[in-house]
């Protein structure tokens, strides 16, 4: 009993320290972090890349991401256009405005990152990416056996 109430306390904090990085992001950077992944994901394209490709790149609810590009295609930051070989397929690419904003915001970014973790120790973000590690892989393992139980 004691271990659960442990080990919902760490998740607990998890969520508080994602949502508080996710605030300070944001009024350090002036992008929502959802926003800023999908602006930095499509960065890194050379070309278009299909919707739901970028979806799962950058772990985002294939809905909630169509309500992102519309938003990012309205301030001119993203290009999206219809495969011509499938009609069901929106590609995205990154506009010439797009790549100016990441151009501008990167310094930022990285002079914020470096705010972040200037008290926290290599060894410490090693034993911190291994432990995420495990978590997700404890999460797929919950999930896969859930729809299991479902599928039965």
């Amino acid at each position: 009993m004691e271990l659960e109430r442990q080990s919902v306390a760490v998740l607990q904090q998890f969520g508080r320290t994602y949502r508080a990085y996710a605030a300070a992001f944001e009024q350090r950077i002036g992008l929502p972090l959802p926003r800023w992944r999908v602006l930095h994901a499509l960065h890194q394209q050379d070309d278009a890349i299909a919707q739901k490709a970028l979806a799962d790149r950058v772990g985002m609810d294939p809905g909630a991401l169509t309500r992102q590009l519309k938003a990012m295609q309205e301030l001119g930051w993203v290009e999206r256009s219809t495969s011509e070989r499938d009609n069901r397929v929106t590609h995205v690419t990154l506009s010439r405005v797009g790549h100016q904003l990441v151009a501008q915001v990167m310094p930022l970014r990285s002079a914020f990152l470096e705010d972040v973790l200037t008290e926290v120790s290599p060894s410490t973000m090693q034993e911190l990416s291994h432990g995420l590690a495990q978590l997700e892989a404890g999460i797929a393992h919950a999930m896969a056996r859930a729809e299991a139980v479902d599928a039965a």
